[in-house]
């Protein structure tokens, strides 16, 4: 089996891994234009430059920290008040944010996947629509507790917001970059597919998208073999074979996790490790968001 996946990787069209690449990055910098947009949507400011890098060394801190994305987004936050300017309340707002502007994007992929990810449910399908009504129920009991809390909360920081508005074309466009990251992340799926001579369908590249995000929720470094294994199972279950399945995954994991943790771990050295990190204790991640996270 490892002799047949070394010789599936070998015959790997290069091209479409540097269009997979490309698309990464292009990702990257959506997100860093992004949280320059949402940051400067609530006062503060950050350069394109510093945005774009610290997106792709929270991306890094994330991979290597079990902590569930409350790491990096405490680094980010630091990231910002060394290089930019936003205060701690304001930050974990805009992290909120950040993360928030997420839904609108994996929705939509959520409904494009479901033709392909209803067959391999089978009979577990009912229990999901189950325990997505409990949660529905559970939603609509503490939902108004919550949003009075948090609208406390607001209220208490009003004065740091300076009296910023939040206008709709600012918020379409930290929604629209949001939904431009997901589609990055769908065709580089494709790309990478492509690569190993697959042709996945826009359902069957949502699935996997879906399947990544769920794997990433798992508390590993960087997802670690649940993202592996999800996007392996999804693939065995649309007819790829084993081989091509884990190659398939392979070349995604090495854009995904491997490189994005080399070029993060670039971009802190760069950004200045040792005062950010000076920067990150004084933040915390208990900091990073009203709760205590995002």
């Amino acid at each position: 089996m490892l002799r047949q996946v070394v010789t599936a990787l070998l015959s790997a069209d290069l091209r479409w891994v540097m269009v997979a690449l490309a698309l990464y990055l292009a990702a990257i910098v959506a997100g860093g234009l992004r949280w320059q947009a949402i940051v400067r949507m609530l006062g503060g400011d950050i350069r394109t430059r510093h945005a774009v890098l610290a997106t792709i060394a929270t991306v890094f801190v994330n991979n290597v920290t079990p902590s569930g994305r409350l790491a990096g987004e405490a680094y980010r936050i630091a990231i910002t008040r060394l290089k930019g300017s936003i205060t701690l309340p304001l930050g974990a707002v805009a992290s909120l944010g950040d993360r928030l502007s997420d839904l609108p994007g994996l929705a939509v992929l959520g409904l494009v996947s479901l033709p392909v990810l209803q067959p391999i449910m089978g009979g577990h399908a009912r229990t999901l629509l189950a325990a997505g009504a409990l949660s529905a129920v559970v939603i609509a009991v503490i939902g108004p507790r919550v949003r009075s809390a948090l609208r406390s909360w607001l209220l208490t920081r009003r004065r740091e917001f300076g009296g910023t508005p939040v206008s709709a074309r600012r918020v379409a466009l930290v929604v629209g970059l949001g939904m431009a990251i997901w589609v990055e992340d769908l065709f580089r799926l494709m790309a990478v597919a492509a690569a190993l001579d697959v042709r996945l369908g826009l359902p069957q590249a949502s699935a996997l998208c879906v399947m990544m995000v769920v794997g990433g929720l798992v508390p590993t470094l960087g997802g670690l073999g649940a993202v592996e294994g999800g996007l392996v199972g999804v693939m065995l279950a649309f007819g790829i074979d084993l081989q091509t399945a884990i190659a398939i995954t392979a070349v995604e994991r090495a854009i995904s996790y491997a490189f994005s943790t080399l070029a993060g771990g670039l971009a802190v050295a760069w950004l200045g490790g040792r005062e950010l990190l000076r920067s990150y204790d004084r933040a915390g991640p208990a900091d990073t968001g009203p709760g205590g996270g995002s």
